[in-house]
């Protein structure tokens, strides 16, 4: 069935609510990258290490708004996470966006810590850049550039800054608790140069995935409720409500592929504007 659209121009409110509807979108889009990359890394059995490369599609709708390429270098003791990423499709016309990110995480007693963490983006012909060193006894070192804009997010309190980790390290640690006990109950003090925030986990149970998108994953997973709680460095102005947030809202489903590897394989995030599905996309799924 074909809708038939009427050629004359939208009236100001609507303008200015498709744009905002649009900007929502944009901001997600972005939000499903960063969640996306956090939430990829993987623990390997392989103690000779590996170097593999993964692609990610993000969906609005019917549209593929987002693509991410995500390569993981692995040894006994060390992983390496880089990331590429980008708007696509119609998105582009309207905001367009193109980010890096580069982390490092170190095994130390059987608990995965971080060491670097770093991250660059290009929106709209800006550039955004944030580094962030862990040094003795858990300490940060960070620079961003630009440093945040205070009339537009709230501050960072550095008394927050105690025992956090990068948000990376803390999937590493939520998948190696998948290995062992088949369940993702966690909480993390996360900090990524720009945002402070609190990140609880909760298992919500098993489920059997279809591929309802060419080449996507086909099979039993593992579902992981995520909350955000955050502390400093989110926006004064903004429609997000956290306390009201259910972790029934951002689904990330855990599964294996033929390769052996525990990945995961989709995401879901509700909000108010609609649904964005990331999916991880393959041949050997």
């Amino acid at each position: 069935m074909f809708q038939q659209f009427h050629l004359h121009l939208p009236s100001k409110e609507n303008k200015i609510y498709n744009f905002r509807k649009l900007n929502k979108i944009k901001n997600f889009n972005i939000v499903c990258f960063k969640i996306l990359i956090l939430c990829f890394t993987f623990i390997s059995t392989n103690a000779f290490g590996y170097y593999e490369n993964y692609y990610y599609e993000v969906q609005f709708g019917n549209l593929i708004v987002g693509k991410a390429e995500i390569s993981i270098e692995k040894n006994s003791n060390e992983i390496k996470l880089k990331t590429k990423s980008q708007t696509a499709g119609f998105l582009n016309a309207f905001y367009e966006y193109n980010g890096e990110l580069y982390s490092s995480s170190i095994k130390k007693k059987k608990i995965w810590t971080p060491k670097i963490f770093s991250t660059k983006g290009i929106f709209n012909n800006k550039l955004r850049i944030s580094i962030i060193n862990w040094k003795d006894n858990n300490l940060v070192e960070y620079k961003n550039d630009p440093i945040l804009d205070l009339t537009k997010v709230h501050n960072i309190d550095q008394s927050t800054l105690k025992e956090v980790i990068d948000p990376v390290t803390a999937f590493i640690n939520i998948v190696e608790e998948i290995n062992l006990t088949k369940r993702c109950d966690k909480s993390f003090r996360i900090f990524d140069g720009r945002r402070r925030y609190d990140l609880q986990v909760k298992s919500l149970g098993n489920t059997f995935l279809i591929n309802d998108r060419p080449k996507s994953f086909n099979g039993n997973t593992l579902i992981c409720g995520l909350k955000i709680i955050p502390l400093g460095g989110h926006r004064l102005e903004t429609k997000w409500k956290p306390k009201e947030d259910k972790f029934s809202d951002f689904k990330i489903f855990f599964g294996t592929i033929s390769s052996g590897r525990l990945l995961p394989v989709r995401m879901n995030l509700e909000r108010w504007f609609g649904t964005v599905t990331v999916r991880l996309i393959g041949n050997n799924l």
